[in-house]
């Protein structure tokens, strides 16, 4: 029977200074993995790399990249390949959301977005998917949202965007890359409560999100590890070009 270990995989965490990547970071360390944690902020990933080896004794480590730099992201590749020679899972924990009205949307919040959750997402697959085409095989999860197939109020017409377009990538790289035996999904909460959520959103607001939730509350982080550790496991070897919904039935109810 497949197991859901990771046993000495090395595994790229795109984002994982971020509260959703620090949790899968050490959600794959927890089941066996070597961990890198790729951010722009590489004092925080230093600090939840540091975590990672005192909690689990794994080989986990901080690499500092711009996820919008073309060469920044090729040289990330460098980096892990130096130090572990493979990789054999990434994962896109990165992302970003600017709120505006439709109508007051501009061009460089546009260009923004854009340039972090989809040009950074395509730059990653394109680059250690290199690596794991030559390797004939690996696991490849993208960082989507409900958002890529559900709409909502609240300015969130760029965000929306961005995750459909994030859910046709993961979709048209898993039929391109199957026959190397890469599989590539996407994980798509809906509100998982981050302390960002917890500062960010006003808790008048969150009331009303939460009456809408058919489960009675928002997503924790561990729930986001568990379909992690699913999607990068052999027991979704036959799991390709989907995109998991962690939405307390959300999607669902339409």
């Amino acid at each position: 029977m497949a197991k859901l270990r990771v046993d000495d995989k090395v595994a790229v965490v795109v984002g994982g200074a971020g509260g959703i990547g620090e949790a899968l970071g050490h959600g794959l360390a927890e089941h066996g993995a070597k961990v890198v944690i790729a951010d722009i902020n590489l004092p925080r990933a230093e600090q939840i790399a540091q975590d990672i080896r005192s909690k689990f004794k794994s080989d986990a480590v901080a690499m500092k990249f711009d996820i919008i730099d073309e060469k920044s992201v090729a040289q990330l590749v460098e980096q892990v390949m130096s130090k572990f020679g493979t990789v054999d899972i990434l994962v896109n924990a990165h992302g970003m959301n600017v709120k505006r009205a439709a109508v007051d949307f501009t061009v460089p919040d546009w260009d923004l977005l854009f340039d972090v959750n989809v040009k950074g997402t395509m730059l990653t697959c394109r680059e250690f998917g290199k690596v794991m085409i030559e390797k004939k095989g690996g696991k490849i999860i993208n960082l989507s949202s409900v958002r890529g197939i559900r709409a909502t109020d609240g300015g969130n017409e760029g965000y929306a965007a961005t995750k459909g377009a994030i859910d046709m990538i993961t979709r048209t790289l898993a039929v391109e890359w199957a026959p190397y035996g890469v599989n590539v999904n996407a994980i798509a909460p809906s509100i998982v409560m981050t302390e960002t959520i917890k500062q960010s959103v006003k808790p008048e607001r969150l009331q009303q999100l939460l009456a809408q939730q058919l489960m009675g509350r928002f997503g924790e982080l561990d729930d986001i590890v568990g379909a992690c550790i699913f999607l990068a496991s052999p027991a979704s070897d036959f799991v390709t070009g989907q995109i998991l919904y962690i939405d307390g039935g959300l999607t669902a109810k339409g």
